[in-house]
């Protein structure tokens, strides 16, 4: 039927071009950001996860920068370690050669002084953004293992060659150093202890698990306490002893073979001022340069369970980093898989699209000529 009021053709042809222009709007809007889904009323529940990976990738973000952090920091402490090991390599090296040669003491002082200072330089140095962990500051390094916000810290050490670090404050060659050794009926309790003399001061250091203290104090003589507990052993309370030591200036440290050497002691006994000696103890005093090479042993040794420990905490920064790494990708991956537009499906849409809507186009223009057509019945 022909009717001029109603058009139902060129109805038919302007409703196939809106939903044309619709479809088209839609796909160059993929074509311009590369999604397929880019709101929610694209498609709701693909919508909903693609946002939660996207907050996912987000935390995995701040993680990887963490660990980057973590690595960098842990990477500059390592490498100063390294140069202070060697520089003990090396200061070992110069007081055995001085010895086997008569080198000048002084001469052999001073060379120890500078490498001393070059340790104490190096462990300053060792700093990332504030970060230095080889300088005695008794912080740590925090770093993300996880988007769920689990850290793992990494402690501080101390590489400097005063006391609490390496135990080398005041190595000469020209002082004989006391020698603490042990053997194997070693056992330390309440009353036991040791006496240090340096200079004119004597320091009583008795060992103590809550009992009255027996040591005699006076003129130039200090009673310390070295606390310990029942379930210590003997090598746990000796190293209460040095800590304690290390209060007062003492500079004592264990040696490889596990003897305690005190270097700036003019005198020193196992027991003594009212104490009784510890068992299994001889104090001796051993030569400048071989108290200084043992010194230095006990310094290389501590170097080494640092280097040890960065090291190991290097090697796990790195690996949560790799895991990151590869789940943010993975992430990444999915997501587009999820939500990313086809480029050469959506351009062939594109144009498919475009010659319909020339057809529709067309055709409206047709069904518009059919009422011209009408009027020509009437002429």
């Amino acid at each position: 039927m022909s009717s001029i009021n109603t058009n139902v053709a060129a109805m038919a042809a302007v409703r196939s071009l809106n939903t044309i222009s619709g479809d088209m709007g839609r796909t160059q809007q993929r074509i311009e950001t590369g999604l397929r889904i880019s709101q929610a009323n694209h498609d709701p529940a693909v919508f909903t996860i693609a946002q939660r990976m996207r907050a996912d990738m987000s935390g995995l973000n701040a993680v990887v920068d963490s660990q980057n952090f973590g690595r960098a920091a842990l990477s500059v402490a390592r490498d100063a370690a390294t140069r202070i090991s060697n520089e003990l390599t090396r200061l070992k090296g110069t007081i055995t050669q001085g010895q086997q040669q008569g080198l000048d003491p002084a001469t052999m002082n001073n060379q120890i002084t500078s490498s001393l200072n070059n340790i104490d330089a190096f462990a300053a140095s060792a700093s990332f953004n504030g970060v230095n962990l080889i300088n005695g500051g008794g912080g740590s390094l925090t770093v993300l293992r996880e988007i769920s916000g689990t850290t793992t810290a990494v402690a501080s050490s101390d590489m400097r060659s005063g006391a609490g670090g390496l135990n080398l404050a005041g190595l000469t060659v020209t002082q004989g150093a006391r020698q603490i050794a042990f053997d194997s009926t070693l056992a330390i309790s309440d009353g036991m202890g040791f006496s240090v003399t340096v200079g004119t001061q004597t320091f009583v250091f008795e060992f103590n698990n809550n009992a009255t203290l027996v040591g005699s104090a006076g003129p130039n003589v200090t009673v310390r306490a070295v606390e310990f507990t029942d379930g210590q052993s003997p090598l746990a309370r000796l190293g209460n002893l040095l800590q304690t030591m290390a209060q007062d200036g003492i500079n004592a440290g264990f040696d490889p073979r596990g003897n305690i050497i005190i270097s700036n002691a003019t005198n020193a006994a196992s027991g003594g001022n009212g104490l009784t000696a510890v068992t299994g103890a001889t104090v001796t005093q051993i030569g400048g340069a071989t108290g200084a090479i043992a010194r230095v042993d006990g310094a290389i040794t501590t170097a080494g369970n640092v280097l040890a420990r960065l090291g190991a905490s290097l090697q796990q920064v790195e690996g949560l980093r790799d895991f990151s790494v590869q789940l943010r990708d993975s992430l990444r991956e999915g997501l587009g898989a999820l939500v990313d537009a086809d480029l050469a499906e959506e351009s062939a849409r594109l144009s498919s699209l475009q010659t319909r809507q020339q057809l529709a186009t067309q055709s409206l223009s047709i069904a518009n000529q059919q009422s011209q057509s009408l009027l020509s019945l009437f002429r």
